[in-house]
């Protein structure tokens, strides 16, 4: 085997190569979606503090100082969610469109990365908002932080997937990963080729 090459034998017969690209782009996919995920969970902990818990309310008793710097935490912590989810779609989409050879036989396979193209306008309307949020505390101090303003931009950009659509978004990631790895529809897609073969060789 070529040093240069990883191949497997999936449960069609079919051998499938990784180039040292595509297992490069494979790391960098993953590193990815660990960061992108990682910066979700450090601004679910943020919007812990700055709000009462269940609603967008801001906590009354939270000093206006102590706002300011989880505001600013938050604004900062969009540097790894965009960078990670830039490397997720950019790299993964190459991933993908590098195996569309392979879609008619795993259709989990396409299913997977359609399911998180869907997504990918609401993540850019979110990340344009990240960007402005930026803009706003990036380099105000603490005597001029524009606190009101930061605290009005950060609830309009929580309320962008208000009511069913965190969980609709979620679902929908969900869906995405377990098309992805476990592929369900990769046995109806054998017993079809099989179909096809058989009645070929009549």
């Amino acid at each position: 085997m070529n040093s240069r090459t990883i191949t497997t034998d999936d449960n069609n017969g079919m051998m499938t190569t990784l180039s040292t690209a595509q297992r490069v782009a494979l790391f960098l996919a993953a590193l990815g979606g660990i960061v992108w995920l990682g910066g979700l969970i450090i601004r679910a902990a943020i919007g812990f503090d700055l709000f009462v818990p269940g609603t967008l309310t801001f906590k009354p008793d939270m000093p206006p100082m102590a706002q300011a710097q989880a505001l600013r935490l938050f604004a900062q912590s969009s540097f790894y969610t965009i960078s990670g989810y830039a490397a997720l779609v950019l790299v993964g989409g190459y991933l993908w469109l590098s195996h569309k050879r392979y879609w008619r036989v795993r259709g989990g396979l396409f299913i997977g990365g359609v399911l998180v193209a869907l997504y990918i306008p609401i993540e850019l309307w979110q990340i344009y908002y990240d960007v402005h949020l930026i803009q706003l505390v990036q380099y105000a101090s603490y005597s001029d932080f524009p606190l009101e303003a930061t605290k009005a931009f950060l609830v309009k950009r929580l309320t962008i997937l208000s009511g069913a659509g965190p969980f609709l978004s979620m679902l929908g990631y969900v869906s995405a990963v377990f098309c992805l790895i476990v592929q369900p529809m990769q046995i109806e897609a054998q017993a079809q080729s099989q179909e096809d073969l058989a009645s070929s060789d009549k």
